[in-house]
């Protein structure tokens, strides 16, 4: 394995920058963003569905749609504005959102009749590349794997603070997935609370790991690809057409435990799924895609695992999520996991 190289660099607002890389990262940094004030975000209890909800008003304001040459994920160095990484050109990068719905603070919340709470947490952004135009897709494997040791390392480092009881990377891909900025890239959400639908993986996979029970038949029919240490498969019990997780086939807490193989299988199977969603739709394919890890380090019962929701219902038809779905949270699929199955394994070799 490559070794990997990684800068904690102070912005000037005394918050930290990290850069990931196969090379050592030593050039001095121009101009920066002017500093912003820190969110601070609160939850409130809702009792009806017994679960937190964030306000963080600040959202409002963060950038939306620039032009290319205003981008604010670009390397800063030779432009002619400042950009949240001033230098010259980068791997990886990771820093903090400065519109966060989580944030580190301990402002006292007071509403009458409603149970509230400072929104402790940390949410960062995670650019995938310097280059405005990459995509997963593109990418060298090598540049993929880098990307999943990112991400373990912030697991790591975000799972020993008190305050923090899950770590969730993901990314919004599309606008028709609420994507602001273009320029490749995801975040992470580092939670205060663990989140309902995790919560609900945790009972399951207490009770049994159902992804090793059903693996056979993830291998023989619902697989859209896989090798010797990873699957890529659409859940038998999918909610959207063409949604697809990505499995390693031995049971792991995270990506923090992956061998240098893993790192490899993941990153081709990554790189083989988001290019799969393209090549099937002629275009960039929209979606939610989701790292569904153990909430503690050494977890014994957990099975990591990513999972896709592109919005789609048939072909470039959009899924809407209607009365069923928004109201009672039950969703009715009209075409079968099997059989779509089949339509996208042609497009993943």
């Amino acid at each position: 394995m490559k070794k990997i190289y990684k800068r904690d660099f102070e912005r000037n607002d005394k918050r930290y920058l990290l850069l990931y890389g196969y090379k050592e990262h030593s050039e001095v940094a121009s101009k920066q963003l002017e500093q912003t004030s820190q969110p601070s975000p609160h939850m409130r209890w809702n009792p009806a569905r017994q679960e937190w909800v964030t306000y963080s008003s600040t959202r409002k304001a963060r950038t939306t749609f620039p032009p290319k040459e205003y981008c604010p994920l670009c390397p800063g160095a030779e432009l002619n504005f400042p950009t949240e990484i001033p230098f010259k050109n980068f791997e990886v990068a990771i820093f903090p959102n400065r519109w966060a719905s989580f944030n580190k603070n301990n402002e006292q919340i007071l509403i009458n009749d409603l149970e509230a709470k400072p929104s402790n947490g940390e949410c960062e952004v995670v650019v995938y590349s310097s280059n405005h135009l990459d995509t997963i897709a593109q990418m060298q494997l090598d540049r993929i794997e880098l990307l999943f040791h990112s991400w373990s390392d912030r697991y790591i480092r975000l799972l020993e603070r008190n305050d923090i009881k899950y770590v969730m990377p993901f990314e919004n891909r599309g606008e028709e997935c609420g994507v602001t900025l273009h320029h490749p890239h995801g975040q992470i959400y580092a939670y205060p609370f663990i989140p309902p639908v995790i919560q609900k993986e945790i009972y399951a996979f207490n009770k049994e790991n159902f992804i090793l029970k059903l693996m056979s038949s993830l291998e023989k029919k619902y697989f859209v690809y896989q090798d010797d240490y990873v699957i890529a498969a659409i859940p038998p019990f999918a909610r959207y057409a063409y949604e697809i997780w990505i499995i390693p086939k031995r049971q792991i807490a995270g990506p923090w435990q992956f061998t240098n193989q893993e790192y490899n299988s993941f990153a081709l199977a990554l790189k083989k799924v988001v290019k799969g969603y393209d090549n099937f739709l002629g275009k960039r394919c929209p979606y939610i895609m989701g790292l569904h890890a153990a909430p503690k380090l050494d977890d014994k019962n957990f099975h990591f695992h990513m999972e896709f929701y592109p919005p789609l219902r048939h072909g470039d038809n959009p899924k809407v999520l209607a009365g069923s779905e928004s109201m009672a949270g039950v969703f009715i699929m009209d075409v079968f996991p099997e059989e779509t199955a089949i339509e996208l394994r042609k497009y993943m070799s």
